[in-house]
């Protein structure tokens, strides 16, 4: 069996993040999560990342762009051959969190209150809106009318991403309204 079949995919997103959290963050990144997983033979390190400090409640908030992925792509690739963690052949994703952002921090679930979220735990999924995270515990109201909320403790949880509800065609024409000139002087 090969080492890309023996590894332990959470410790080492684990070591991931120990070793490029603080150096991303210092070239002005925010390291949402790292998920490793097996593909085309190899592993497949996907890194979520965004700007420091970006606006997750704004949807007008400029994101991490393309240029700046494929930058911290190139120094991703520099420390990640550098600390040699991985023996196997792997490649490297590095991604925007899209609409389904990744939660891993206590302070990720703490401004994803009041929020859509899928939780992946051990015991299989808990979807619903985050109604509070306090120590260590996310409480999460499963739709459907008389659903009792759930106590998930955070230590719990393997996955988690935001899980907006959103109207497409709302979103689209939002979009032609902020293009279209206004007719005003």
């Amino acid at each position: 069996m090969s080492e890309a079949e023996r590894i332990d995919t959470r410790q080492a997103a684990a070591r991931v993040i120990a070793l490029l959290e603080p150096e991303l963050a210092t070239a002005g990144y925010d390291l949402l999560d790292v998920r490793i997983f097996r593909g085309g033979g190899r592993l497949q390190v996907r890194l979520y990342l965004d700007l420091a400090g970006a606006d997750r409640q704004d949807p007008d908030a400029d994101g991490i762009t393309l240029d700046q992925c494929a930058a911290a792509s190139r120094t991703v690739g520099m420390l990640l051959e550098e600390a040699d963690l991985f023996s196997a052949q792997y490649v490297i994703e590095v991604s925007s969190p899209g609409i389904r952002r990744p939660l891993r921090t206590a302070a990720h679930f703490t401004a994803a209150v009041g929020q859509e979220v899928d939780l992946k735990t051990g015991d299989g999924r808990v979807k619903g809106r985050l109604t509070a995270f306090g120590g260590g515990v996310l409480t999460v109201q499963p739709a459907g009318e008389g659903a009792e909320p759930r106590a998930v403790p955070l230590r719990a949880v393997q996955e988690a991403n935001l899980d907006p509800e959103f109207d497409v065609q709302a979103l689209i024409n939002a979009d032609r309204r902020r293009r279209t000139p206004s007719d005003g002087p």
